[in-house]
């Protein structure tokens, strides 16, 4: 029985393999003219991979076309989420780095052509910066009233970003409305960082958006001009003598409860040092306020005159 059916398989052999042969070449023709290989684009997002920690990243562009090449069938079961495109960032560097778009594509699918093959990637290290807050008052307080000081919980405040952006940020400000008031007041004021030109270099971020600050209000007050006495420390050289003093301005508009601007006659400055001096010693110094006692101007110019003991 094996015989006869070994000489059936083996009579006409070569026939028989020639129209094997011929069946899978006609099957091929068929399913090419009803499944034909086509074109077709797809329009992927670029992601990146092996992205460094400490680092802002951006890429020149966000997506890339890829025309591929697939089966009619193929092609109509994908979508464009089946295809992806990557650039990896495992040997990039703070600048500029130009680096190969990589292709992801379902199998079968052949890349033809893609609309980038390179694309430059900045990075940017992220950095910290400690500022001044400088809370900048608005408005007026209230009938007999004056603003003593303003106390901000902190008078720093870190700004973190990229480090173009953060060193683009000089201050930290805040605005603080008085509102008419009268008394004592504490307030919630948020904070902005801003550039040298008073721009808000909205890139960064602030470690708290806002503080609390507190007025201190002088309530029952009045105004008084009083005289600036100018006061300097030390000797001049032993060849050398004090011959005057003067200050400018030589008076000073002061605001404060009406008993304590009555005590007082004129308002000191802070000492100016002439020790060994052999010329006139100029000085900007501030004004020495009492407690309670407040002035729009804090600084004075003080000229303390030297002049050898023969001099006449």
């Amino acid at each position: 029985m094996m015989n006869r059916i070994q000489n059936l398989f083996r009579r006409n052999l070569p026939a028989k393999i020639l129209a094997l042969l011929g069946a899978v070449v006609l099957w091929f023709f068929v399913m090419n003219e009803q499944n034909p290989s086509v074109n077709s684009t797809f329009t992927v997002p670029i992601y990146t991979v092996n992205e460094p920690a400490g680092y802002t990243v951006k890429l020149s562009v966000s997506s890339v076309t890829v025309k591929v090449r697939a089966p009619r069938a193929s092609l109509t079961a994908t979508k464009a989420d089946d295809f992806k495109a990557y650039v990896d960032l495992a040997e990039a560097v703070e600048g500029t780095n130009t680096i190969k778009v990589r292709t992801v594509v379902p199998q079968g699918f052949e890349v033809v052509d893609i609309s980038e093959e390179t694309v430059d990637v900045t990075m940017e290290s992220l950095i910290d910066k400690q500022l001044p807050v400088d809370i900048q008052v608005t408005g007026n307080t209230g009938a007999r009233s004056v603003l003593e000081k303003v106390i901000p919980d902190t008078n720093y405040m870190v700004v973190s970003g990229p480090r173009s952006q953060v060193e683009r940020v000089t201050r930290v400000v805040g605005y603080l409305n008085l509102a008419n008031s009268t008394v004592d007041f504490r307030v919630h004021v948020k904070l902005t960082p801003v550039d040298d030109n008073g721009s808000i270099v909205d890139s960064v971020t602030l470690a708290s958006p806002e503080i609390d600050v507190m007025a201190k209000i002088l309530s029952g007050v009045d105004k008084k001009v009083l005289p600036i006495k100018p006061v300097y420390r030390g000797t001049p050289d032993k060849a050398y003598v004090v011959a005057g003093t003067s200050v400018k301005p030589d008076k000073v508009e002061i605001t404060g409860k009406v008993e304590l601007l009555e005590k007082l006659a004129d308002i000191s400055t802070e000492p100016v040092v002439i020790e060994e001096a052999k010329a006139d010693v100029i000085k900007e110094v501030n004004l020495v306020l009492p407690d309670g006692i407040i002035s729009p101007s804090k600084e004075v110019t003080v000229k303390v005159q030297i002049k050898k003991k023969n001099d006449n």
